[in-house]
């Protein structure tokens, strides 16, 4: 297995890493993200994050150590930062595959469920992004894996400890949501499952293990932090997103809705739904059950959601899907969605409908057409080959497709922030100032900035910055600006104007 294995572990990577060159560093998440490894470049300390020289709790510092680690061998490079996370996905692919053959020793169906993972658009997508969700999903899989062997009777709470400790340095204790309802229910699924204390005494093992190596990294943060630090680690970032009134606050169906474009293509095969029937009773289809419907349902209700915080369970459904093809008769409904991404793409693309403002990024619009022309020959293909091939075919080239459009229209540009990012980082010296309500270092990386901006939202406060640096520069979206003077530059991005101000315009200002 191993064998077969390498092929695909290369053609995966070799396509996360074309997906990463066909588009810009992305606003807000990859640049704050790199922004934040940069500030830990330049500081070469490891445990109090900043963005922007000031103090940055919203996530913990693995992937931030591990773009520092790739830049010793590299130099600090942006590319190279970047295939942190695709990385991260590879291994993803192989964990699942070594899932696999854990969960069913004697069927085989470690290849389908790397080739299932691997044709998911969503996953190639989220998988290529320098994010925290692929790193997190390699603690998951070693969790479940623990799990596994636990409710065999073999042990593993050690290894189910190290699971969390690294779920938490990968993105902090969202881990938990993971792994929880499988260990909770393991009396449910589990072939020999140990008795409730024995689960309580493995956990408490588990749990003392994996605060031991949080420890590590969180006690001499909190020594040295802020009391404001403190309070925003420990709560404002864990129990106050759950509560809601932060960022990504959405309806609780808001998962469930998207289901359709996440579990695409293989979602869309009633008959591979029907190869389910008669494996309920499977331990290993139970956990996979659990693990992928657990996920969805706390997400759901948790008030703070993304697509991409699902991505630690779509190597449930990889396993699940795997063992179900097996005995699925073939057929598949994935070719009428691309019949109608084809349809709007080429409607666009040919002009059928009008190409107005807030179409102007695709511009031209040829990529459009020659997309939805993709779209109809891999409908063709999912119509006339077997499901894993058509369908990994399918999941691949409409994403590769769908980064065509970033490189060859103007939707690269758009979210391209280096223009901006050059010209700002000449006049570093003279002193910098943002006047964006809301900042969040989308510059520093890609300047390479080594001093913090100064943040100006209003008219008082650029003043008092003006007076200090005569020669300094201001910058921000245009919309959103207390200057009366006309920008000296506009550069869009994060398609948005922003514009450029010398400290001299606050002459002009009243």
């Amino acid at each position: 297995m191993l064998g077969k294995l390498w092929p695909i572990l290369i053609g995966v990577a070799v396509v996360l890493a074309a997906l990463v060159a066909m588009r810009p560093l992305l606003p807000i998440d990859e640049t704050r993200y790199l922004s934040v490894a940069w500030e830990m470049w330049l500081s070469g300390d490891p445990v109090h994050l900043t963005k922007n020289g000031e103090m940055y709790t919203h996530k913990t510092p693995l992937l931030f150590v591990m773009i520092n680690l790739v830049w010793l061998l590299t130099g600090v490079s942006e590319f190279a930062a970047r295939l942190v996370g695709p990385a991260c996905a590879v291994g993803m692919v192989a964990g699942t595959t070594l899932l696999a053959r854990r969960l069913w020793p004697a069927e085989n169906l470690g290849i389908r469920a790397a080739l299932i993972l691997s044709g998911f658009p969503v996953f190639l997508i989220y998988g290529s992004a320098t994010m925290f969700d692929a790193l997190l999903a390699l603690g998951v899989l070693g969790g479940i894996a623990a799990l596994w062997s636990i409710g065999q009777g073999r042990g593993g709470w050690i290894t189910f400890g190290l699971a969390l400790a690294f779920g938490v340095y990968a993105k902090g204790p969202v881990i938990l949501v993971h792994l929880m309802p499988v260990l909770l229910t393991m009396p449910y699924w589990a072939p020999n499952p140990p008795k409730a204390t024995e689960i309580a005494k493995g956990f408490g093992g588990a749990l003392l293990v994996a605060l031991a190596l949080i420890a590590l990294w969180l006690v001499p943060t909190l020594l040295t932090a802020t009391p404001e630090f403190r309070t925003e680690l420990l709560w404002t970032q864990s129990a106050a997103r759950v509560a809601g009134g932060m960022a990504h606050d959405r309806p609780f169906w808001f998962l469930i809705a998207l289901l359709p474009l996440l579990l695409f293509p293989w979602g869309w095969s009633i008959r591979l739904w029907r190869g389910f029937s008669g494996s309920w009773s499977d331990p290993a289809i139970k956990l996979c059950t659990i693990w992928a419907t657990s996920t969805l349902i706390l997400f759901s209700l948790i008030s703070g959601k993304q697509a991409h915080y699902l991505l630690p369970a779509y190597p449930a459904m990889a396993l699940l899907f795997a063992h179900a093809s097996v005995r699925a008769k073939s057929g598949s409904m994935a070719w009428a969605a691309l019949v109608l991404i084809a349809a709007g793409a080429g409607a666009i693309g040919l002009g059928l409908i009008p190409a107005k403002a807030d179409l102007a990024q695709l511009a031209p619009y040829w990529p459009l057409t020659a997309f939805a022309a993709l779209c109809l020959i891999l409908s063709l293909m999912i119509w006339r080959l077997p499901r894993i091939p058509g369908h990994l075919l399918a999941g691949v080239a409409l994403t590769l497709g769908l980064h065509g459009i970033i490189a060859t229209t103007g939707l690269y540009a758009a979210y391209d922030g280096q223009a901006l990012a050059n010209i700002l980082a000449t006049y570093e010296a003279n002193g910098l100032a943002v006047t964006n309500a809301e900042y969040n270092a989308e510059i520093n990386f890609l300047a390479r900035l080594t001093t913090p901006i100064a943040l100006t939202p209003d008219l008082p406060s650029l003043k008092t910055w003006a007076q200090t640096h005569p020669n300094g520069m201001i910058f921000g979206r245009v919309k959103e600006n207390p200057l009366t003077a006309a920008p000296q530059q506009v550069f869009h991005f994060f398609a948005q104007d922003w514009g450029l101000w010398p400290a001299t315009s606050l002459g002009s200002a009243p």
